[in-house]
């Protein structure tokens, strides 16, 4: 997707000038699932609250199992974490590129750039999406809109969200 285009080039960038070492790799995937884990349970909770329709786990893991099912949100939970321990990755070398502190406000900043590439990845990913290729699963639409007029304010939220404790829990308990 060209929405991941942005933090893998990030990360390969920070790769070549700054060098692995330039960032905690263990503090970054751990927080990263962590803060993905706190996003997962706001995202939860926008749902249940009936202000989106959206269920991201089915949704991403309905690319390889059926939708609806246990396997399918099973399997949407580890492509959720495991791409939020990946955009932690690009996070960290980001802001060590620019030489940003890793802290809550980089963070914050990094929540609000990723808002609008997870809304164009949600708008295009139908084109790609076997189940919603197949009228199985519902396509997001522009923006996620089809899910309510509500989502793209939760996506805002829950991004700011797992940014803010991203940066928080990156700097106050580094892991290497």
């Amino acid at each position: 997707m060209v929405s991941m285009a942005v933090p893998a080039a990030i990360v390969v960038i920070g790769l070549v000038a700054e060098g692995a070492d330039a960032i905690d790799w263990p503090g970054a995937i751990v927080w990263g699932v962590v803060a993905t884990a706190v996003f997962t349970l706001f995202s939860m909770m926008g749902t249940a609250m009936g202000m989106t329709r959206m269920d991201l786990l089915d949704l991403l893991g309905s690319v390889v199992a059926r939708p609806g099912s246990a396997a399918s949100r099973a399997l949407g939970a580890v492509m959720h974490h495991a791409n939020g321990a990946l955009l932690a990755i690009a996070w960290a070398f980001g802001v060590a590129l620019v030489d940003l502190p890793a802290n809550w406000a980089t963070g914050l900043l990094w929540g609000a750039i990723l808002t609008p590439l997870a809304l164009l990845m949600m708008s295009t990913i139908g084109s790609v999406h076997p189940a919603i290729r197949r009228g199985e699963q519902q396509d997001p639409g522009p923006a996620a809109l089809r899910f309510g007029a509500m989502t793209p304010m939760g996506s805002l939220m829950g991004h700011l969200v797992y940014g803010l404790v991203l940066g928080l829990t990156y700097d106050a308990w580094p892991l290497s």
